[in-house]
């Protein structure tokens, strides 16, 4: 999951456009769900539900470092944000196969260095399960490789812009020349121009989206 950690998914600054209903008041809430249950509802994204229950299990999956300073606010705009990404993925006819969602699981576990049996006792103190952690993971990859086929990975890069970021740089004080220091500089620009790309892609997407908040849990 990369919702706070270099994500390609970005918590930070995001943008969206919210539709507000006047029959609905501060603390009023949807209800649905599986037949005999009553689900509250926290936002609709395109008509599609995302249920409390969501956010508290994508919020169940963070540290408790992390869980001091991000809020379920954070976590909701997350998840409609991964909402918009993974309707745009399967307009795209995008899939995931199951081999492709063992393989990301595997790396979760050696990422963040636990393992299954931890992974399961984590989720379930905070309610959730790893079937529900496995799902998330498949719409990671199906939004994954709609970012790679919607924007590019390799820009354009000028000799004088590596020039003005070396001299902005701390390589020339560390007695690195240019030539060593040229390839990571060439990297660092790519890489900021891709996350760029991404977020300007991202932003077009949601401004698109018909987004209304309900409410965020506690």
């Amino acid at each position: 999951m990369d919702i706070f950690n270099g994500k390609p998914i970005s918590v930070a600054a995001i943008i969206f456009a919210v539709v507000v209903a006047a029959a609905i008041s501060g603390c009023a809430i949807f209800s649905g769900g599986e037949a005999g249950s009553s689900r509250e509802v926290a936002a609709l994204v395109n008509g599609e539900k995302i249920y409390f229950d969501d956010v508290n299990d994508e919020y169940a999956l963070l540290p408790l470092d992390q869980q001091a300073s991000v809020t379920k606010a954070d976590v909701l705009s997350f998840l409609i944000e991964r909402e918009v990404l993974y309707q745009a993925a399967v307009k795209e006819g995008l899939s995931a196969t199951d081999a492709e969602a063992k393989q990301e699981y595997e790396f979760y576990l050696l990422g963040s260095n636990q393992t299954e049996a931890q992974l399961k006792f984590q989720l379930a103190a905070g309610g959730s399960s790893v079937e529900k952690f496995k799902l998330a993971l498949k719409k990671q990859i199906l939004i994954n490789k709609l970012l790679d086929k919607k924007v590019p990975n390799q820009f354009i890069i000028k000799h004088h812009e590596i020039e003005a970021l070396y001299n902005a740089s701390r390589f020339q004080f560390l007695n690195i020349s240019f030539d060593k220091a040229e390839k990571s500089l060439v990297e660092l620009i790519n890489a900021q121009r891709l996350r760029a790309a991404r977020d300007a892609y991202i932003d077009a997407l949601k401004n698109k989206a018909d987004v209304l908040i309900v409410g965020v849990p506690n």
